[in-house]
């Protein structure tokens, strides 16, 4: 196999491949002859149809075969011998000539490749002598109150009341059709929480009581709920021409009662940990706020690394190429959506690059036994939302993960979050930290601005 590497200027070259007879015709000889023991055909006995016939009927596509399996080790084989740091990967010169394969003559092949050539990168921002802003999130008395309220909501009961009704209460409703084109007017029983009602019905019903009658239009009685809504949970099993207009009767209601705070509620809310008093829960709540929200501040700290990092290093890129081997590998994609989407491609390249050299750097790897207890974490954090041991037995976390193991792409992707996550990790053990203490509500605020700005 010949091979010729030109550089075509813009960070891109021109890959040249030629197939001579001699790396391809021992390899379509030998596939010849396999088709010729499995084939079958009218007139001979499987395994007896002449070579002549074989390479008539299946010769083309037998060294289409051969010839695309040469090619591709082709460029795998030049482009690690040459130590080609290429982007995206090659794609075909607009100026390849269509392929004849002629079974006749065994001629020479010639491919042609364009590569887009990656940028050097020395990455900027990454040493002791960068800062970056880190925020300790200060928890104040209130918001352990507000977690003291939480669990005693969490583990109080529903139950009926006859007090007039309030905003969170669970309200029992009778309706029935009003005027509308059926002989028998529609009926039903529904439940709703005046804080889901619209402004208008909400104030209407809070501090009434049971027995309290009211007309109201059924589409408008909760606030934000579409008519396909309205249709599926009030009117379900409602005839065709049913209308909007419905007489309202209270028939009960059901309110929240928080728990008693008393040692059993100590027991329920912490398990087997030592804690039987208000003193000992609220240290232990305190811990837990300050611990998740130390997470949380480190979590922003490495976002706004990961920002800073693309940029401060900018990058040149063969955006022409770029662009076409976006098209060529995304078939979907318009010409119009390359456009618009490039930059935020063009983007995450960048950060693409510094993770690289970063990894390089710093000897960063992630292992096979990494990922698969990274699936195994997440897995558990599935299921811990249902409660440990709800009706779920046995959880074979390790099959789970076995399973995900098979699939390529997830690996894949697990791998690439791992590797992310070790590049900030190695990125905060290096530069300086400056620490600033916030309240919880300046936390939500810096919250909501990064996710306004990468929404």
């Amino acid at each position: 196999m010949k091979t010729e590497l030109i550089d075509k200027g813009d960070m891109t070259s021109e890959l040249t491949l030629v197939i001579e007879a001699a790396d391809y015709k021992p390899e379509f000889d030998k596939e010849l002859k396999k088709y010729s023991k499995e084939v079958s055909m009218k007139g001979f006995r499987k395994g007896k149809v002449p070579l002549t016939a074989i390479k008539k009927m299946y010769g083309k596509s037998v060294l289409a075969d051969v010839i695309d399996k040469k090619v591709q080790k082709g460029l795998q084989d030049t482009i690690e011998e040459k130590e080609l740091d290429i982007l995206g990967s090659p794609i075909t010169s607009a100026d390849q000539k269509m392929i004849d394969f002629d079974l006749k003559s065994f001629g020479d092949f010639e491919f042609k490749f364009d590569l887009g050539m990656a940028p050097e990168v020395s990455v900027v921002g990454a040493t002791a002598a960068d800062s970056y802003k880190s925020y300790k999130v200060k928890i104040a008395e209130e918001q352990v109150d507000e977690q003291i309220e939480e669990l005693k909501k969490r583990m109080g009961e529903q139950k009926d009341v006859e007090s007039p009704i309030e905003v969170m209460d669970i309200v029992s409703l009778k309706i029935k059709e009003v005027g509308g084109e059926n002989e028998e007017p529609f009926t039903a029983d529904i439940t709703i929480m005046p804080d889901r009602m619209t402004d208008a019905y909400k104030d209407e019903y809070l501090a009434k009581a049971i027995g309290y009658k009211s007309q109201v239009d059924i589409y408008k009685l909760e606030k934000e709920a579409t008519e396909d809504y309205v249709n599926k949970y009030f009117l379900k099993d409602a005839p065709e021409g049913t209308g909007s207009s419905f007489e309202t009767e209270v028939t009960g209601v059901k309110r929240l009662i928080p728990a008693e705070v008393n040692e059993e509620f100590f027991t329920k809310a912490f398990g087997n940990e030592e804690i039987k008093d208000e003193a000992a829960a609220r240290v232990k709540l305190r811990t837990d706020l300050e611990e998740f929200y130390d997470k949380q501040g480190i979590s922003i700290t490495k976002r706004y690394i990961l920002e800073s990092l693309i940029e401060k290093n900018e990058m040149n890129f063969p955006d022409t190429f770029l662009k076409r081997w976006l098209a060529v590998t995304n078939e979907k994609l318009s010409a119009e959506q390359i456009e618009k989407e490039y930059g935020d491609f063009a983007k995450n390249l960048r950060w693409t690059l510094v993770k690289k050299e970063i990894c390089k750097s710093e000897s960063i790897d992630v292992t096979i036994e990494e990922i698969r207890a990274a699936m195994i974490e997440k897995f558990k954090a599935q299921f811990a939302q249902y409660g440990a041991g709800v009706g779920l037995g046995d959880i074979d976390y390790d099959g789970f993960a076995d399973r995900m193991m098979e699939n390529q792409e997830s690996v894949q992707k697990e791998y690439e979050e791992l590797m992310a996550e070790k590049v900030l990790e190695s990125v905060i053990g290096t530069v300086k930290l400056d620490e600033k203490e916030i309240t919880i509500d300046e936390y939500k605020a810096i919250v909501d601005e990064l996710q306004q700005n990468n929404g």
